[in-house]
């Protein structure tokens, strides 16, 4: 099972002292407990009725989750790569004040474990959620080679991954940044929750899908890419809250830091909204 790398950064110097009176962990606890994308979740678990909907809802649920997955180490890449938006003003030489690197690594932390590498090479968690995938498929005996004619994936949820993989990623300046920090901490905790509801779901409805996916095959079952995601991701998103956290003490122009605590709120709604979207529509397709 991938491990998490424990950062502890050294933020002494830190150019605000007053950046705890912008309490932006505490907006995104309270945005959490008012979002209603728990409920509308249960409600689409609710209803799939039948094995037909039990595969749509488990493909798309796959492809959500590997578009987000993609998103991690872009924006650590997009924060590194973007010089002189956070500053230590300690330091006295121009590139040793390069904070950048400092708030991309609580990003990065995430991208490590979605990229590990084990001794036999298949702890990547696109690998491993393909495997989960055709254990699904296998477990229903569901001709592969037909599925994606079979099984098309509505264009509304084509617009929506393709909407996951690109928000907030497309300029290189302060405000795209914090948009997608926002946006960031909410596809992690929300992954957290969804995860953490999918695993009890398909434990308590489906408990001989579940037995057949845990199932020993080599050295990891086929059901450990879910397993591995309802204890990972609250570690991705504290660690995404320390890089809020980073990015507003590192700021260069801290009068405007308000202004950036607003752009982390908008990105974190947008990803709510995203999120309600795509699983409102996730078994969208006219019942054959």
């Amino acid at each position: 099972m991938a491990t998490m790398t424990n950062l502890s950064l050294d933020t002494r110097g830190s150019p605000d002292p007053e950046v705890d009176s912008i309490s932006i962990e505490k907006w995104v606890e309270d945005a959490i407990n008012a979002a209603p994308n728990k409920q509308r979740m249960r409600r689409q678990l609710d209803a799939v009725a039948s094995e037909a909907a039990l595969i749509r809802f488990l493909h798309r649920f796959v492809l959500f989750n590997d578009a987000l997955a993609a998103r991690v180490p872009f924006v650590a890449g997009l924060i590194h790569l973007t010089p002189n938006v956070f500053l230590d003003p300690s330091e006295g030489v121009d590139f040793c004040r390069q904070a950048n690197g400092r708030v991309a690594a609580y990003v990065a932390e995430a991208a490590s474990d979605e990229y590990h590498l084990d001794a036999e090479g298949s702890g990547v968690h696109q690998h491993l959620s393909q495997r989960f995938l055709n254990g699904v498929l296998t477990f229903h005996r569901v001709d592969r080679a037909a599925f994606d004619r079979d099984h098309p994936l509505p264009p509304v949820l084509d617009r929506i991954l393709d909407e996951a993989r690109a928000k907030f990623l497309d300029e290189r300046t302060a405000p795209a940044i914090f948009r997608a920090l926002g946006f960031h901490v909410g596809l992690e905790f929300f992954a957290h929750q969804e995860f953490n509801l999918v695993d009890a779901w398909l434990r308590a409805r489906f408990p001989a899908l579940v037995e057949a996916l845990e199932q020993e095959r080599g050295s990891r079952s086929e059901y450990i890419w879910l397993a591995l995601h309802t204890v990972v991701e609250i570690g991705h998103y504290r660690a995404g809250i320390e890089a809020l956290k980073s990015a507003l003490r590192f700021y260069r122009h801290p009068e405007e830091k308000p202004a950036m605590a607003d752009l982390i709120k908008e990105g974190f709604n947008a990803f709510v909204d995203l999120q309600s979207r795509y699983y409102d529509a996730i078994l969208c397709d006219p019942v054959s």
